[in-house]
């Protein structure tokens, strides 16, 4: 299955393991709850699968990479204690609590959240020596005498044989008492996330034009070769920060994630390609309705890869605005709640808020559950904090803390992104016209249109705010798809 599948597999897993009934007994009792174990090749997104899962239940997420552990490590280091058995005193042995357990207590006390997820990758290629501890903890959740905390799921990863030399396959014993999940590489599912999770545009533009090569895994007579799902997106974050900081990205730089020489080769010569359109097509201009008639010119004109490119360079500046305003609303309205009825000075109760909205912030920095969007919120809500608090420090230095009023200036902020967003909104019409105009009549605007309604902050934005244009083309799009549905009805029907 795709990733999408996976993670509706395993989410729906986690979340009957964690069901309880009227009583508080769990709908699936613990010894029932059989590890989950998804199997595929390196590099496909296994492990962001549990992480996205955890954060979106809300439960704690600890991963370990078994490969890196020993039998002392995972089991606990052995030690001599007293006890007493028939009136008679013994010296017996005993193990320290697993480093693997107790970081699980660790993030209970962290975040307070008693449930979670413990992820264990490279299951398959634990070592000799390891593997009778690990498959007493798959079968009854406990390294030694030390139990995983009620209320954990564990999900594993491997990979194949043919993938990793070290991997081993479990007895069908083994097998029958785990949930297995085979995970394959698909595109289509990962572009829906690319598009929506600000993935370089040059990538995704690259890939729609040549999808064979978004995965390969090979052997070859230098070592193997690599391209991956996970060495795209690392490259993404690099050209990213490159960009930023005014650094040019060449092969040296590609062929650090692309770890195949042809697919490499290939891409850098696009990437050259895509910053000159990224310079020639003034993006900025045509979101303003500002676009020339020379710019319209060559979009009509341009060969399908120039106009994918473009594209993908106006879906990057809509949604990565409509991300950073969902969120900057989201921070502002959880800001707004958790503001404290105060009486009198407010400066004692803000600075309190302001230092509680930091540590959640360090929390989700420090933890591996917490995905991009929701850090970016953290972060804007922890700053905004921080604003209320110097403006009511100021406010009680000039003699005024009791006039500062925390909730309204929130309500302005509030009210200036309904601006901000209706200015948003304003720049997808102007996008919109510009693409029916210059690309009809290809699949591009269908796929501009597709990518635009799958992303859920850019439908939050809408939603609140509509755009006239998005709404006509939809129902445009919508009763096209329809006529050629049933044109093939009727073929199919055979009706003459």
């Amino acid at each position: 299955m795709n990733i999408k599948s996976a993670i509706e597999q395993v989410t729906g897993a986690v979340r009957a393991y964690l069901a309880t009934d009227e009583h508080g007994l769990y709908l699936v009792p613990e010894r029932m709850q059989r590890p989950i174990i998804m199997m595929g090749p390196p590099g496909i997104g296994k492990t962001a699968i549990v992480s996205q899962v955890a954060e979106e239940l809300g439960v704690n997420f600890v991963s370990y990479s078994i490969t890196h552990h020993t039998r002392q490590s995972a089991l606990g280091l052995p030690y001599i204690s007293e006890a007493e058995f028939g009136g008679r005193s013994w010296r017996v042995s005993r193990y320290t609590m697993s480093e693997i357990i107790a970081a699980t207590y660790d993030a209970i006390e962290a975040s307070g959240v008693r449930e979670g997820i413990l992820f264990l990758d490279e299951i398959n290629c634990a070592s000799e020596t390891l593997m009778p501890a690990m498959l007493q903890f798959l079968q009854y959740k406990t390294f030694g005498e030390h139990a995983l905390p009620h209320g954990w799921a564990i999900v594993c990863a491997g990979n194949p044989p043919e993938y990793n030399r070290a991997a081993r396959d479990f007895d069908p014993a083994m097998m029958d008492r785990m949930k297995r999940i085979d995970v394959e590489p698909d595109l289509d599912v990962w572009m829906d996330y690319a598009v929506s999770h600000g993935v370089h545009p040059a990538i995704t533009s690259y890939l729609a034009n040549k999808p064979k090569n978004f995965y390969r895994v090979r052997a070859s007579v230098t070592g193997p070769r690599l391209v991956t799902a996970r060495g795209w997106e690392d490259l993404s974050r690099m050209l990213v920060a490159y960009r930023h900081e005014g650094l040019g990205a060449g092969m040296e730089l590609v062929s650090q994630y692309l770890q195949d020489k042809e697919v490499a080769e290939d891409f850098s010569l696009y990437l050259e390609l895509f910053e000159r359109y990224q310079d020639d097509y003034k993006v900025d201009q045509i979101l303003a309705g500002a676009a020339g008639p020379e710019i319209a010119r060559r979009a009509r004109e341009a060969r399908f890869d120039e106009r994918l490119a473009l594209v993908n360079l106006l879906l990057e500046a809509l949604l990565s605005g409509a991300h950073e305003a969902d969120a900057e609303r989201e921070a502002l309205t959880r800001l707004r709640e958790d503001l404290p009825e105060a009486e009198g000075e407010p400066l004692p109760l803000l600075e309190e808020l302001a230092q509680g909205c930091q540590a959640e912030l360090e929390r989700a920095r420090s933890g591996s559950a917490c995905g991009a969007r929701r850090q970016l919120m953290l972060a804007l809500r922890a700053e905004a904090a921080e604003r209320l608090r110097a403006q009511a420090a100021r406010a009680a230095a000039g003699g005024r803390a009791g006039g500062f009023d925390a909730k309204g200036h929130l309500d302005e902020l509030l009210r200036a992104e309904d601006l901000r967003e209706e200015a948003l909104a304003a720049k997808l019409d102007c996008a919109l016209g510009f693409a029916d105009e210059c690309l009809s009549g290809g699949q591009e605007l269908l796929l501009f249109m597709t990518h635009l309604s799958v992303d859920p902050s850019l439908m939050r934005v809408l939603t609140r705010h509509g755009s006239a244009e998005f709404v006509r083309q939809s129902t445009r799009l919508m009763l096209h798809e329809r006529g050629e549905d049933l044109a093939q009805l009727v073929d199919e029907l055979d009706l003459g």
